[in-house]
This record gives structure tokens, C-alpha cells and sequence, in this order.
């Protein structure tokens, strides 16, 4: 049986090395949980010029349910219409701040209120921005047109819009009017206060164009550069309620679809995405930017949604967090992938949210959890130390078997002879072999789930538990929890009974700093879980062999 966890442990841990590499790549469904409606929030707009305009105006307007933006109608074509200087409009609400440029009639600008970039500095504060930076003179900000006239998508990307603002049935809204005197251009956006808000474009005459988010979805920050964990600027579509990821690295030139419910860019923590009511298909651009050294180049995706044959785009944007409660909220929450697990994964962030009313503290939360875990799994493990201590008093018996079945290891007939006579014995007292694999096997699911949580549930990132330990989504800086994991496996390993042969005991030595150099790089809620299991299954044995030394036979045996 040792030979039997020993291999299911190899195939575990190689699953564990295979999932980090691998889970960016995968896509489960979700599990859907309905959430009640969002309270009304108040948004505050404020304007101002960097040169000579109209006066800043500022209106406050409550949230209620979102409303299709109809565009408004294009002004002649014969009739010019711009501005004479540069205006950003401030949209502010509880949840983000952002920013319109009239130069382009684009979104310069999407800080979220409620969650911090990761700092630079112990003095950095900044919020989480949305719109990634840019290079100098480039005007491709979200909802630039991209057009099948290359000159009229640099005109019109580049133009001063005129601006005016209006309050409408509950709503603040933002419209915007260029034209050169052959094509109008007129973008309106509508906020409600709530993430999602209303966009609608209309060029007269009408042309081929598209309206287009990205490039990529945010700037990292130092740490999160460095964390393999933190996977940024995928493509998402989704269509007949099927997610499709586009990986940044992989993603093609140009992909096209012909109908989609939306499309967008993500990262493990954030979303943008248009999802249109009129529209004519869609697409995912690539393009390669230059990224650090001369020759370095970055891939990154733009998503966009085609015009109607009626030079008309409309329909909704989402700029925010995949925080379970808001992409259920508004339909994106396939988007959240927990990993294969994710349905487990679903329920551990649940039971976290429940716990962390109480505890204050997601690292307690997580031990809390783990200790009623530990119980739920106790019949299971308390079966494999029974198992084990009556393996310890057949060895002698099994050691006899084997020394009559001296050459079982070079003649296939002798081997089976031998297990045929281990499989009596282990009938004869009870015993189910393979039943000790049963409560390791049953922990890489819960594992799983836990890596998938920790790597991208928002709820988490950058929740601090204690002392150096800053943020349980991010690995250990000094490596001491996985340190500690470590040696908790070496004294379990020390503690447990066994009946393996010298050699078999050798080579489980290696499982504690094999799984060690693994979880190293791993966020810090997760070795903290696998840490508090240790300790809690260290304490269990200490008990039974403290009192249980004589422990009789189980009288229900696996």
C-alpha cells in the first residue's frame, strides 16, 4: 500500500506543477449565484478645460436600472462642428472616477475607488487604473473609431469634439459632436452610477468602422510583474452563453464573430468588456508593442464591436472588478474562472465572505475554515490511521509472504501468486489497501480550489493576515510559511505509522521539499491552508499515539 500513496502523491504533485503552469489556459463553467439589485449610488460629473470653454458643471444623479442609450441624430454633414480647446469630463461615483477626453471623444481615464494598485512605494496609494498607459501622442483610447479609412480614424481619433451634458430620466449623460463637413460623428455615454453605463456612435454618412476597448487592460505594478500568478490582457467573447479566452501570447492577428453577447479584456481580477445591442459582429485585434529593450515586444489585444449597415453602434460597457456579486450581477460571471474546481472554489469564497464578518481577518477565516475541514474529513482520515496501525501489525506476516516469493520481482507468475496471498490477508483482517489513498486524494480537489480562489477571487487580493504577511493572494516574500509547510510534512511523515521498507521511507524524505519548492511561488492563503492541515493532522496523531496505543480493531474497516 505505501508503494500505492507513494505513486497517487508523485501523480498528485505533478498535477500541482501541471496546474500552475496550465490553469491560465483553462475554462470551467461556473456555478451561477443570483445576487439581490444593487442600491442607488450617487454620481457627481465635473468638467473642466485646459483651455478657454464652457464653465465646469457639476450634477448629482441617482442610480436605477440601466437604459439603451439611443444616439442621438447626426447633425448635417455640410455643417462643421468642433471645439476650440481640449475639455476632460469627470464621471464620479461611489465605485470609479473617469475621465473623457473631447479630443477623440474617448475614455482617458477608469480609476477604481474601492481597490488599490498594488504600491511601488510604502507611500504609493494610487487606485487601480483601468485605461493602460499609453504611448506618447497615441489616441487609440477606449471607444476610438477604427475605420476602413485609415485618414478618417486618425481625423476623427484626433478632432476636439463640442460637449454637452444633460441629465436624462435618472441619468447623467455625455454627448459629444464632431464633423468635418463630409462625415458627423456623434458619441453619447449615459451613467446611471452603477459599473456598467451606455455608449452609442453614429457616423453620417454611414462607413465600415468599429468601436474599440484596449489596448491590453491596465499597467502592472513591480510585484505583479513578477508573479506568474497574475495573467493580464486576455481576450474574452462570449456567445450562446459559451466563454471563449483568447490568450494574449497565442492570439491572432484578427478574430472575427459574427454575433457575440459580449467581448472584452481581462486579467485574474478585472474586466472590460462592450457587450452591444446594435452591432454588426465583432473582433479581437493584436498587435505587437514595444516592451522594455529595443527588441522587446509585447503582444496586446484590443476588442471591438462593429458598426450596424446604418453607421450605428450601441449597447453597454463594463469597467470593474470580477467581484462574484457584481459579474452576477450583470451577466459576466463565467468570466470569473476558478479552475476545473471552480464550483468548490465558488463555495470556499462564500464561506470566506460568511467567516470574515467575524473573524476580520481573511488568514484566520482561511485557518477557520481549514479546522472545519479538518473536521468534515476526520471519519475519513481517523479510517486511514486505523488502516495504517493494523498494516503495522500484519507486517510480519507480509514480510513471510514476500520471503517466500523471493523472485516475484523478475517472474510475472510468482508476482501474482504474491499479491493474490496479500489480497487474502488483507481480506482475512479487514483491510482495504488502497483505502488509505482516499483522504489524500480527496484533498487535491479542496487544494485546487483553494489555489483557484486565492488567484482569483478580488475578494482576496490584497487582503492582509499578520506580521509580514501583507496579502494571502501573493506568495510569501520571505518564504517562511512554505519554510514551515516544509517541516510540518517532515514531522507528520516522522509521527505517522508506517510500513514501509528503508528504502520506500527514503524516498518519501523527498515529498516534503519537493512540495516545498512548489509552493513557494504559491499565494500565501494557500500554503497557510496546507500549513494549518499539517499541524491540525500532527496534533491528531499526537493524540492517538499518546492514547490510542493499543487501538482495536476498526469494526467497520474500509
Amino acid at each position: 500500500m505505501e508503494k500505492r500513496i507513494f505513486v497517487a502523491v508523485l501523480i498528485s504533485i505533478g498535477f500541482l506543477w501541471l496546474w500552475a503552469a496550465v490553469a491560465p489556459k483553462l475554462f470551467p463553467d461556473l456555478m451561477k449565484k443570483p445576487v439581490p439589485e444593487k442600491p442607488a449610488v450617487t454620481a457627481t460629473t465635473a468638467t473642466t478645460a485646459s483651455a478657454p470653454a464652457a464653465p465646469p458643471t457639476s450634477t448629482t444623479t441617482t442610480a436605477t436600472t440601466t437604459t439603451t442609450v439611443e444616439p442621438a441624430a447626426a447633425v448635417p454633414a455640410a455643417e462643421p462642428i468642433a471645439a476650440s480647446a481640449q475639455t476632460i469630463t469627470k464621471v464620479i461615483t461611489d465605485d470609479f472616477a473617469a475621465k473623457f477626453s473631447n479630443r477623440g471623444a474617448e475614455l482617458i481615464s477608469f480609476q477604481l475607488t474601492n481597490y488599490k494598485a498594488k504600491p511601488s512605494s510604502k507611500s504609493d496609494q494610487s487606485k487601480v487604473e483601468l485605461v493602460k498607459d499609453r504611448e506618447p501622442n497615441r489616441t487609440d483610447f477606449p471607444f476610438a473609431i477604427e475605420a476602413t479609412d485609415a485618414n478618417f480614424s486618425r481625423v476623427a481619433n484626433s478632432a476636439l469634439y463640442a460637449v454637452r451634458e444633460f441629465d436624462e430620466k435618472g441619468s447623467h449623460v455625455i454627448e459629444y459632436r464632431w464633423s468635418d463637413g463630409v462625415h458627423a460623428v456623434t458619441k453619447t455615454f449615459r451613467f446611471n452610477g452603477e459599473y456598467l453605463f451606455n455608449f452609442a456612435v453614429s457616423v453620417t454618412p454611414p462607413i465600415g468602422y468599429r468601436v474599440a476597448i484596449g489596448p491590453g487592460i491596465r499597467t502592472l505594478g513591480p510585484d505583479e510583474k513578477d508573479n506568474q500568478f497574475i495573467i493580464t490582457g486576455n481576450g474574452v467573447m462570449q456567445n450562446d452563453d459559451s466563454l471563449k479566452v483568447i490568450r494574449r501570447e497565442k492570439a491572432d492577428t484578427l478574430s472575427i464573430f459574427p454575433s457575440v453577447q459580449y467581448v472584452g479584456v481581462e486579467d485574474n481580477y478585472f474586466l472590460t468588456v462592450l457587450r452591444p445591442e446594435k452591432s454588426s459582429g465583432a473582433i479581437i485585434r493584436a498587435i505587437d508593442v514595444p516592451a522594455g529593450g529595443k527588441s522587446e515586444k509585447r503582444r496586446e489585444l484590443y476588442a471591438a464591436v462593429n458598426a450596424a449597415p446604418d453607421g450605428v453602434v450601441s449597447g453597454a460597457a463594463y469597467f470593474g472588478p470580477k467581484e462574484a456579486k457584481v459579474v452576477d450581477r450583470y451577466g459576466f460571471e463565467k468570466t470569473l474562472q476558478l479552475g476545473y474546481f471552480g464550483i468548490i472554489a465558488r463555495f470556499f469564497l462564500a464561506a470566506l465572505l460568511w467567516l470574515n464578518r467575524f473573524t476580520k481577518n481573511y488568514g484566520f477565516a482561511i485557518i477557520v475554515l481549514t479546522i472545519i475541514i479538518k473536521v468534515v474529513l476526520y471519519p475519513l482520515q481517523h479510517k486511514w490511521i486505523v488502516s495504517m496501525k493494523k498494516m503495522q501489525k500484519l507486517q510480519p506476516k507480509m514480510e513471510s509472504i514476500k520471503a517466500r516469493f523471493k523472485k516475484a520481482k523478475t517472474d510475472p507468475e510468482q508476482k501474482q501468486k504474491m499479491n493474490a496471498e496479500m489480497m487474502k490477508l488483507y481480506q482475512q483482517e479487514g483491510i482495504n489497501p488502497a483505502g488509505g489513498c482516499l483522504p489524500f486524494v480527496l484533498q487535491i480537489p479542496i487544494l485546487w480550489g483553494f489555489y483557484g480562489l486565492l488567484t482569483h477571487a478580488i475578494e482576496l487580493r490584497g487582503a492582509p493576515f499578520m506580521l509580514w504577511i501583507t496579502d494571502l493572494s501573493m506568495k510569501d516574500p520571505y518564504y517562511i510559511t512554505p519554510a514551515l509547510m516544509t517541516i510540518t510534512m517532515f514531522i507528520q511523515q516522522a509521527i505517522t505509522p508506517s510500513t514501509a521498507d528503508p528504502a520506500q521511507k527514503r524516498m518519501f524524505l523527498i515529498m516534503p521539499l519537493v512540495m516545498g519548492w512548489i509552493f513557494k511561488e504559491f499565494p500565501t492563503g494557500v500554503v497557510l491552508y496546507w500549513l494549518m492541515q499539517n499541524l491540525l493532522t500532527i496534533a491528531q496523531q499526537l493524540i492517538m499515539n499518546k492514547f490510542w496505543k493499543d487501538h482495536p480493531s476498526d469494526p467497520n474497516p474500509a
